[in-house]
């Protein structure tokens, strides 16, 4: 069972952070595994729980994924991932508090490039400072999820208001949200256009701000976009879903998934645990 409640930040960070989320998870016994595949947001997250968590990370040198212990207590900073990372193996009773940044949210508010951290997993000290272990302090000795929400509101306002507004961010931000909405791939000359920016302009400030190029993010959107389209239409063939989201053919569909999940897309969906029940909590206002 996962019991989630989500609440969205305060009004001046809805530019900025999409979401707070904070999750309780029972596998109830038994181990459940999560896939690390690309992803096209930026989280921070926050572990409120002791329980041992298991990573099991390909290795560069052996087909045997290399197997290790991942440390709760750590404030995990994950940046967006082009290829596939392995999964976690859940067993047990977990607690989390996630942040969800928007587009080049997480550049807008710490002024800190975001290349470094693509296709990587930090401890947020590392890259914003030991005061983020005050704010896990604070997170830890809430007694709910809104004093949670305050607290978190409190770090990222001040965090914000420290840092001057760097040029070119709102159309970066334009040119990431456009992105997101658009159902077929955009042309990024196209794009450039749309922002009011130069293409060699675009490319290097959004590598800067967002963590890779806008080339790629298209694709890692679109291959998130036919996930949830398969996964919500299950008898959905897979031609019938690379002619909608515009792939040359079937056979591209497939190199694509191979790069960002690691498998074929049939062979990624059996390796699917059967979903946890979900719970919803109310959001609070």
């Amino acid at each position: 069972m996962m019991t989630t409640v989500e609440q969205s930040p305060a009004l001046p960070l809805s530019d900025y952070i999409r979401c707070y989320s904070l999750r309780d998870i029972d596998t109830e016994g038994e181990e459940l595994p999560r896939h690390i595949h690309a992803i096209d947001q930026m989280f921070m997250t926050f572990w409120l729980s002791n329980t041992p968590l298991v990573s099991h990370t390909p290795s560069l040198f052996s087909t045997i994924n290399a197997v290790q212990q991942v440390n709760l207590r750590e404030r995990p900073l994950l940046g967006l991932q082009t290829s596939f990372k392995g999964h976690l193996a859940f067993n047990g009773k977990y607690r989390f508090f996630s942040v969800e940044f928007i587009a080049n949210g997480f550049f807008r508010i710490f002024n800190i490039p975001v290349y470094h951290l693509s296709d990587r997993l930090l401890h947020s000290d590392d890259v914003i400072g030991h005061n983020v272990q005050f704010l896990q302090e604070q997170l830890e000795e809430a007694i709910d999820m809104q004093e949670m929400v305050k607290v978190a509101n409190q770090f990222f306002l001040k965090a914000l208001l420290k840092n001057q507004v760097k040029s070119n961010t709102d159309s970066i931000t334009a040119a990431s949200n456009a992105i997101q909405k658009c159902h077929n791939p955009l042309n990024i000359k196209a794009l450039a256009n749309q922002v009011n920016m130069s293409l060699r302009g675009l490319e290097r400030h959004f590598t800067e701000q967002i963590g890779i190029p806008p080339k790629l993010l298209i694709r890692i959107v679109r291959f998130n976009k036919v996930l949830q389209s398969k996964m919500i239409h299950p008898d959905r063939s897979w031609t019938n879903i690379a002619n909608s989201y515009d792939y040359f053919d079937q056979m591209h569909l497939i190199k694509e998934f191979k790069l960002f999940t690691g498998h074929s897309p049939n062979s990624f969906l059996r390796q699917l645990p059967i979903p946890m029940r979900e719970r919803f909590g109310k959001e609070i206002n």
